[in-house]
């Protein structure tokens, strides 16, 4: 994401968009992938596909931009709180069914001991970002450096013309907004604000409450608040997602020899309101927390790009958005602290299933069950049982490789969204565009925003360790360094100075030659690699088999280079045995799939790069970090 584009895009009605290098405005939602828009100075009207569509450029004076990225360890809980205060107080305006007014905002505000214009800011804020560290107290230690600000006259007059002037049953025009705003700072000796800075201050007040002012409530009401549903607590689409891991029940076959190897992993996400699939995760791999995130990112995620990553072409996928609840179940993957951190920052309501309470995800289970009776249609189905498979050799018929696996799913979802389902009494899909765009007699909730930061999201939702940064750099498992990690040595603890401070490290298990650390100075993330950069790209699965080898021989897990060396040993072993063994093909394609993985990975994240210039980590005469324990942070 260029770090000048705000983190969401929204698609309603009025938002000014582009396409092409060109500006429109959306007249209409013609469909859930579809816009008719107008073109800013030929006024012509095209339809446009949603996922070639962009946020609006920034022209002139910038508006004000969302609060800078941090590194969730590193917030204090202190901070936390706050932001989760602040959180709740703006809840009730969130929430499109309440009936907002200011004497609401009033309240609120005295309840917070803030003004109105406060919880109107933090409330814009929120909704811009969907991130809940855009409300913590002072973010990045930056205070708002670099960004542009209204002195709080200025905001004021603003504020007061957008609810006595354009909010009104008389229905200013925006032009007319602005001349007006305009006009009385001018009149106060005050700086005038740019257009383009009250144009987003009214983009970011619509919806609801403005058509209350100016139309009456019971417009806003017809217009804007849904009508309750059957299915308790799931009333529109993203209210509910539900999410659990399963072994399909096909044995598929490596790439190379195309014989059979084992069957794969598939994780899951439902919208329970649509029964949509939201998301998935296929792997080799047992589920974890890595797989977990990486469901609930792909479910997050517009899935254009990586529709086209499989070359599928003939049907789209068509279902995003951040989900208010997300139902678990109490395994141990989706019980760890990343989890939890990611979903608190992206106002995710997490929720692990009460144990032997299998009602509690009912509609997931069902959705795997879908999958698995369409799976037994293959060949290499492994079926549900002996009964049911009888003399029926699963090994000696798959015939399907991990990729053409997945390219089946997608299709298969496609097909599945489009048919009819019986506890919806329609399709899921035509169900998710009821709930997003509604009906006659029923108001949509508005197509979700889509998440423009999708590099922090994927890596927010990737595993993380917190260590200290030494002369050698850090060590988790393997050593690893990088200049911008400079600045950071030894750095003491903010409250215990006899203690250094432990930084958050990501990482993703299937390729643990680079950690993502968030640099505080350059507000961004960057790769940390391997401080020898000799060393091969692995997985943390082959560097503990490495480990267990190196144990045997009696070879010291601190000597890298042995250790990659009986990395290497292995794979040549495996390459040769490929033929012969399910072992050691399961093994080759699972370094198959984890090469592919970092191949995307450099895609998805092109901005999270290691910066051009590196110098070995700084010299301490007569220390050799390989010959010696490290220190034990954890």
């Amino acid at each position: 994401m260029n770090t000048s584009e705000p983190p969401l895009l929204w698609i309603k009605e009025g938002a000014t968009i582009t396409n092409n290098d060109r500006e429109y405005v959306v007249v209409a939602l013609a469909d859930i992938n579809l816009v008719l828009a107008k073109e800013v100075g030929t006024e012509e009207k095209v339809l446009l596909k949603i996922g070639d569509i962009g946020p609006p450029r920034v022209i002139g004076e910038a508006t004000p931009m969302p609060q800078p990225e941090r590194a969730l360890a590193s917030v204090s809980d202190a901070d936390w709180q706050v932001a989760e205060d602040r959180r709740k107080y703006i809840g009730p305006l969130l929430n499109s069914y309440y009936q907002h007014s200011d004497a609401l905002a009033d309240k609120i505000a005295a309840e917070a001991g803030v003004s109105r214009a406060t919880i109107y800011r933090w409330l814009a804020t929120f909704r811009d970002t969907g991130l809940l560290s855009s409300l913590l107290p002072n973010p990045g230690g930056k205070g708002g450096k670099g960004k542009a600000r209204l002195s709080a006259d200025v905001d004021a007059i603003i504020q007061d013309c957008i609810e006595n002037f354009h909010d009104t049953d008389q229905s200013q025009s925006v032009a007319s907004t602005i001349a007006e705003v305009r006009r009385r700072c001018s009149n106060a000796n005050l700086r005038l604000p740019a257009p383009n800075t009250i144009r987003g201050r009214l983009e970011q007040t619509k919806g609801r409450e403005r058509v209350a002012r100016r139309k009456g409530e019971a417009v806003a009401h017809d217009q804007f608040d849904p009508i309750k549903g059957s299915i308790p607590d799931a009333d529109w689409p993203l209210a509910i997602v539900q999410i659990d891991h399963t072994l399909l029940p096909v044995i598929i076959v490596d790439d190379v020899y195309r014989k059979s190897i084992r069957r794969a992993w598939i994780t899951l996400a439902i919208d329970v309101n649509s029964r949509v699939c939201l998301g998935m995760h296929l792997s080799l791999d047992a589920p974890s927390a890595m797989s977990a995130g990486m469901c609930i990112s792909h479910a997050i995620l517009p899935k254009e790009r990586w529709m086209a990553r499989l070359n599928i072409t003939s049907t789209d996928w068509p279902c995003w958005g951040t989900m208010s609840v997300l139902h678990m179940d109490n395994a141990r993957e989706f019980r760890g602290q990343m989890l939890s951190m990611a979903c608190q920052e992206y106002d995710i309501d997490l929720h692990l299933r009460p144990v032997k309470k299998p009602r509690y995800g009912a509609h997931i289970e069902r959705l795997m069950g879908t999958v698995s009776e369409g799976l037994k249609t293959l060949k290499g189905a492994t079926f549900s049982g002996p009964e049911e498979k009888g003399q029926y050799d699963s090994e000696g018929n798959a015939c399907m490789t991990f990729s053409e696996l997945e390219r089946w799913l997608v299709l298969f979802f496609a097909a599945y969204h489009r048919k009819p389902h019986a506890g919806i009494n329609t399709s899921p899909l035509a169900k998710w565009r009821e709930g997003l765009l509604g009906t006659k007699g029923k108001p949509g909730r508005g197509l979700p925003a889509r998440r423009l930061d999708d590099e922090k999201l994927r890596i927010d939702f990737m595993p993380f360790f917190e260590r200290t940064i030494q002369n050698y750099g850090v060590l988790i498992d393997v050593h690893y360094y990088h200049d911008v990690l400079r600045p950071w040595i030894n750095t003491p603890h903010p409250e215990f100075n006899k203690h250094r401070r432990k930084f958050p490290f990501h990482r993703d298990p299937r390729d643990i030659s680079v950690l993502y650390f968030f640099d505080e100075i350059a507000q961004r993330y960057f790769s940390i690699p391997y401080r020898d950069t000799s060393l091969p790209p692995v997985s943390i699965w082959e560097l503990r088999e490495a480990y267990r080898r190196a144990d045997e021989k009696g070879i010291s897990r601190e000597n890298e280079k042995a250790v990659f060396a009986l990395i290497n040993e292995q794979r040549e072993i495996e390459a040769e045995a490929a033929e012969k063994t399910k072992a050691a093909r399961r093994a080759q394609q699972r370094r198959t799939q984890h090469a592919v993985a970092r191949k995307h990975k450099d895609e998805d994240l092109p901005n999270v790069s290691t910066p051009t210039s590196t110098a070995p980590p700084p010299g301490v005469r007569g220390y050799d970090p390989d010959a010696v324990a490290p220190l034990d942070d954890e």
